[in-house]
């Protein structure tokens, strides 16, 4: 990561574009935060790397923020691109004008009526509504209101959304107070609540929680384990306790046709996931998911099906199950194949190429949503042609995205999208940008449990030593044997 210095009182502030999902925990030393309402999010951030402190120590929580800042740290979250030419007479030269130009260019954020966009002023609370509604495209209505923001008020339906959303609750005197600056602390406050669901304020007793799990390979050989890679074993052990949880295991339709009002979810729904199709998912998950009559969805890469070599025949690669086998699991009614691109599943470590689904250095939006849409459709018409239906659901290759792929996905009749943003999603706030759980090797089965579960659900068996034992536990339990 490129640390940028912190110059004078300007706020510089880095976003990586891949977020990972850890425990919270409290390591920044910041001598100014230890009793601030805020400081459960503020190491999060820092934790993480997200946010930065100053050279004495300092976090300065009640310090505001500028336009300026709030457009770099969008611009970068989202992978934006600008055109050379400044938006504003007022921005030229200045050191945040590339990021301000490539969220003007996307609506994000807006000037002013005098045609400035006066960099350097500090952000109102109403401007962050607006900017994080359209940066992260949160949507919904809540009917309850602040008693200093009528409904006229031209940011009402951007509060009314992170109102909705659970990231803001206002003031405890019932006013959002919309002309306020925002501080550090309360920035740093609804970027965690946005990007992680254990800071949300509030939530709602009708919510439809979506858990949604996210799994890559399967290996026998414990030197493969790590953050992607677990043992059959593991995903055996996991599925078991969805059955003895009462959870079921739901497809990409049955998700869409809830939201569209076409059927209801079963109780407890959740969603397992891989990611890239992997031969190892046909060999150790599908027989799993048949034997538990559970249900997963998986998304494949286009060139790597039944490939063991990478395009250009030089280098092994993990393989990559076929289109027969494919249609083999599609057949059985247990597995959901959908698309996780074509051809942009890169890591972005060249200048050939970009992170995933993201603009390439230099490349113009119309540029982008075209080369974007022509990689989709290949992937697209590959699933009609081989497995007999088109995909409906996209996700997105490391997690990142940006408003052009989805208005892209839209276009192209897209009903879901899938990142690795941690949390759990609520299916009336939509189906695009779904949070999902990740199942890494060095996490117990029933702690990831305790992260999809509702608030006070019991995980049974944490006290069995073993995982042997654990599964011998839980298939007695399910009556399996």
């Amino acid at each position: 990561m490129k640390k940028h210095l912190l110059l004078s009182h300007l706020i510089f502030l880095t976003i990586y574009m891949f977020i990972s999902a850890f425990p919270v925990t409290a390591s920044a030393s910041f001598t100014d935060i230890e009793e601030h309402w805020a400081y459960d999010e503020i190491n999060y951030l820092t934790d993480h790397e997200l946010l930065n402190g100053y050279p004495d120590g300092t976090f300065r929580p009640s310090q505001s923020i500028t336009r300026a800042e709030a457009s770099k740290v969008i611009a970068n979250q989202l992978g934006l691109k600008s055109t050379n030419s400044s938006a504003f007479p007022d921005t030229s030269g200045h050191w945040a004008e590339s990021y301000i130009n490539a969220i003007a260019e996307r609506d994000i954020i807006i000037g002013f009526d005098d045609g400035e966009f006066k960099p350097n002023h500090t952000l109102r609370r109403s401007e962050l509504a607006v900017i994080l509604t359209r940066a992260y495209q949160l949507e919904g209505s809540s009917s309850s209101t602040f008693s200093d923001l009528s409904k006229n008020h031209w940011a009402f339906p951007h509060v009314s959304a992170l109102l909705t959303n659970h990231i803001t609750t206002g003031y405890e005197d019932g006013t959002f107070r919309p002309s306020r600056d925002v501080s550090r602390a309360e920035f740093s406050s609804f970027l965690a609540r946005i990007l992680d669901d254990r800071f949300k304020v509030n939530a709602e007793s009708n919510e439809q929680r979506i858990p949604v799990l996210m799994y890559h390979s399967l290996s026998k050989n414990p030197a493969d384990w790590n953050s992607v890679t677990i043992s059959p074993a593991k995903f055996y052990e996991e599925m078991l306790y969805l059955k003895a949880l009462d959870m079921t295991t739901i497809s990409s339709q049955q998700l869409i046709d809830a939201k569209n009002g076409k059927a209801e979810l079963p109780k407890n729904p959740v969603m397992v996931t891989f990611d890239d199709g992997y031969r190892n998912n046909y060999q150790y998950a599908y027989p799993v998911l048949e034997k538990l009559e559970m249900q997963a969805v998986i998304s494949i890469i286009g060139w790597s099906v039944g490939r063991t070599t990478d395009l250009g025949d030089e280098l092994d690669i993990t393989p990559h199950f076929t289109w027969a086998e494919a249609k083999e699991m599609v057949d059985s009614g247990h597995v959901d194949i959908q698309s996780h691109s074509f051809n942009l599943h890169n890591p972005g470590t060249s200048d050939s190429y970009a992170k995933g689904t993201l603009p390439r250095e230099g490349e113009r939006t119309e540029e982008h949503a075209e080369r974007f849409k022509k990689d989709t459709m290949k992937i697209h018409q590959l699933i009609e042609e081989n497995l007999g239906y088109e995909p409906e659901l996209f996700t997105y290759p490391y997690g990142v995205y940006n408003q052009t792929t989805e208005n892209v996905l839209k276009e192209l009749g897209y009903q879901a999208t899938l990142t690795t943003r941690s949390g759990i999603s609520d299916l009336n706030n939509g189906l695009f940008r779904m949070k999902r759980i990740n199942s890494p090797d060095y996490l117990p089965s029933y702690q990831l449990m305790d992260k999809i579960v509702p608030e006070g659900v019991h995980v049974p068996f944490r006290t069995v030593p073993t995982r042997e034992a654990r599964i011998a536990k839980l298939e007695d339990y399910l009556g399996m044997k």
